[in-house]
């Protein structure tokens, strides 16, 4: 029930899915007031939600900034959020998405000694992806006693729940680093800090921009920026749906 909850609310305050409904309206309305109402709703809605100085703005107050590896102290464990990859059984690969800068991120600070342990959380059905993940790992060389795998969870919150149990039981008093993208930092870490973990925090996969970008380049609609809002707005959703399920 929470699942169709979350993913429901998540529909319904997309802003392509409000373009879809305005377009909708003004197609196939006979009331010439509404059908006038829904176009500029509609252009609205584009104009808006396809600017990327707009989103940019927004996101920069958002995410947290990029943490440079120079300030790190050594951790036991970086903690790895699911979401990124996913096991292929036909070949026995694992591809990763657009989020799966949070692995390199964590293999980056395993080579340079500031993290000990790199710890995946997340599963799925067939093999799990933390599972998958693991044997990647192994695979290039990562050896079995600097890798953890909680391979339960399906969510942001049972990630921080079993993760916790798992270093409460075998790892206590571990330090901890959590690696995630930016835009989810957020509501990770209230998630684990809810289940008794306080760990720093390394944002991944930033969708800001932080490199000189050409003033003209604000002015061009860009598709990505619409999906860019889908991402912030879920999380914003995410928050108030955790709350109220006293995840956070």
């Amino acid at each position: 029930m929470f699942f169709i909850l979350s993913k429901t609310i998540g529909l319904l305050v997309k802003p392509l899915f409000w373009l879809i409904i305005g377009l909708s309206m003004a197609v196939f309305s006979r009331k010439p007031k509404l059908k006038k109402t829904s176009i500029i709703a509609s252009l609205f809605i584009l104009v808006v939600f396809t600017n990327p100085l707009l989103i940019d703005v927004v996101l920069k107050k958002w995410e947290p900034a990029p943490v440079s590896v120079e300030t790190l102290t050594s951790y036991d464990i970086g903690i790895v959020l699911g979401g990124f990859a996913r096991h292929l059984p036909v070949s026995n690969n694992v591809e990763l998405s657009e989020p799966g800068d949070r692995l390199w991120q964590a293999f980056s600070l395993y080579q340079q000694g500031k993290i000990k342990r790199i710890l995946i959380t997340g599963g799925s059905y067939g093999k799990s992806e933390a599972a998958a993940v693991y044997d990647a790992l192994k695979a290039i060389g990562v050896p079995d006693s600097a890798l953890l795998a909680e391979t339960r969870s399906r969510n942001t919150h049972e990630n921080a729940v079993f993760t916790a149990e798992m270093i409460d039981e075998n790892h206590c008093g571990a330090t901890c680093l959590l690696i995630t993208s930016a835009v989810h930092i957020k509501r990770s870490l209230g998630c684990f800090r809810k289940a008794g973990l306080n760990p720093d925090t390394f944002p991944a996969n930033h969708i800001s921009r932080h490199d000189k970008v050409y003033w003209a380049e604000w002015l061009r609609p860009e598709p990505d920026a619409m999906r860019f809002w889908d991402r912030l707005i879920n999380e914003w959703v995410g928050i108030v749906v955790y709350k109220i399920k006293g995840y956070l």
